[in-house]
């Protein structure tokens, strides 16, 4: 395999992070917008509708999206698989979504919070949009087409801003705000359904084994993926159901929207990387697995300090976003984006476990996840609120985090270099330190804090040689589709 080709999906990762990463400004104005227009009560109630309504969508994209990517990925003629897999998204998706809507009223009072009914049935009629969105994704993805998804993810976060900003300065308040969320998709949607083309399904005699071969194959990542996005917003449902306030909620919500952007890596980079092992793979080019096995182990600790930055720094940060009354979200913040880091972990060792015909092994590590969280949760909470829920997702991930590391492994004979481990893990106390002993009292003089630190991260991790300069060049290029036939409407 070419050197080009060992180094695309780096590329394409980084084109699809650059792209999604456009939810912070436009998230941080959107949220910035709607804690002061609606305050952290209603503020608070919209986060977990929300929140309800993302873990569903996830979870029925996640389902299927890694089968599919590994079905598309690994076959030279595409269209009939993801024919099948687009016709299982929207039976998931379209599924899903009658359900929420009939079970609104039951999940609003199992909340904590009855009014949240309307909104929970608007977000039902988003939620097979989203599902078939990720599943054009899923298809654009497995066939390299890298520059369109991040095109479309840019289109979809620019809409969603003006179109929540726009309905809710008209009045319309959580209904505006869940409107212009709606919109957003549809949009998406529409660019998905139109770069990808028709799919002509299979000869009715050929879909059964289409179908199956995808349903056999997704069957335990679906069960690993329900566990997964159940664990991640888990902790906002434990504290509601735990009998915390709606203003507790909202201070909960606004950090754990912040750790968006690590969810964001780790949407940006896990798919490509399971559908480029899957080529090379099916090329026969095992020495190129096993060094993009080894990078991307070593993510999760590249990132570790950039977010032992954000920790030491949560209470600016919470300051200048959110503004002084969000001040209480600083602590859960500070543990939340840690727990992320370790998230990112997680999901590699199961993208690195699926890639290798070993889903089940997924199913082992992410299942008891649940478990444990609610265990700490009803430990923690009760003593420590808002703070001890963090800290029940960081003991929960950081133990997944390890044993996913161990399995990989063991069974695929790779693993972390110590000496990134170990210059990681000091780069992150020293991030930490700084961020929290640097004293800035202005909105510019955070970002100017945050911006140097992050420069020096980076200059130290390249001097270190912990990124490797070679990488840059393939980074920055522009994004070819791996698979021509993608690009053909």
């Amino acid at each position: 395999m070419s050197q080009r080709s060992v180094h695309r999906p780096w590329r394409g990762s980084a084109w699809i992070f650059a792209a999604e990463l456009l939810i912070l400004p436009t998230g941080l104005v959107t949220a910035g917008f709607l804690t002061r227009r609606l305050g952290p009560e209603e503020y608070g109630l919209l986060t977990l509708a929300a929140t309800a309504m993302a873990w569903l969508q996830w979870t029925a994209s996640s389902m299927l999206a890694r089968a599919s990517n590994r079905a598309i990925a690994a076959v030279g003629d595409w269209r009939p698989v993801a024919a099948e897999a687009m016709h299982l998204h929207l039976l998931a998706g379209g599924g899903l979504g009658l359900l929420l809507f009939v079970v609104a009223p039951w999940m609003s009072v199992s909340l904590g919070h009855p009014v949240l009914t309307p909104t929970l049935r608007l977000l039902a009629l988003e939620l097979p949009v989203l599902v078939l969105v990720q599943g054009y994704r899923g298809v654009l993805v497995a066939n390299g087409d890298h520059t369109w998804v991040s095109l479309i993810s840019a289109v979809r976060w620019i809409v969603r801003m003006l179109a929540v900003l726009g309905l809710v300065s008209l009045g319309w308040s959580i209904t505006g705000a869940v409107t212009g969320m709606v919109l957003s998709s549809v949009a998406a949607l529409l660019m998905s359904r139109w770069r990808v083309g028709a799919l002509h399904r299979a000869e009715p005699s050929a879909r059964g084994a289409v179908r199956l071969g995808l349903l056999t194959m997704a069957a335990p990542i679906a069960m690993a993926a329900i566990g997964s996005r159940l664990f991640e917003r888990a902790d906002l449902f434990l504290l509601a159901a735990l009998g915390s306030t709606a203003t507790s909620l909202g201070h909960y919500g606004a950090a754990q929207n912040l750790t968006i952007v690590l969810s964001l890596l780790t949407g940006a980079v896990s798919p490509v990387v399971l559908a480029t092992v899957t080529r090379m793979r099916r090329d026969g080019s095992e020495a190129d697995v096993r060094r993009l096995q080894v990078d991307v182990l070593r993510l999760p600790f590249l990132v570790l300090p950039f977010a032992a930055l954000a920790a030491g720094a949560a209470p600016e940060i919470m300051r200048v976003i959110y503004g002084a009354e969000f001040l209480d979200a600083a602590a859960p913040f500070a543990l939340l984006i840690v727990g992320a880091t370790a998230l990112i972990a997680v999901s590699v060792s199961t993208v690195l476990l699926v890639a290798s015909d070993r889903a089940w092994y997924v199913v082992g590590l992410t299942a008891p996840m649940l478990v444990a969280l609610v265990v700490c949760a009803l430990v923690l909470v009760p003593r420590y609120g808002t703070t001890g829920a963090a800290l029940a997702s960081v003991l929960v991930s950081s133990g997944a985090a390890s044993v996913g590391q161990l399995l990989v492994e063991r069974h695929e004979g790779v693993h972390v270099p110590l000496r990134t481990v170990v210059v990681a893990g000091g780069l992150a106390l020293v991030a930490y330190a700084a961020g929290a002993a640097w004293p800035a009292s202005t909105a510019i003089g955070t970002v100017a804090k945050l911006v140097v630190i992050c420069i020096a991260l980076l200059s130290a991790l390249l001097l270190l040689r912990e990124i490797p300069t070679h990488l840059l060049p393939f980074v920055a290029a522009p994004v070819e589709s791996a698979n021509p036939a993608a690009s053909a409407p």
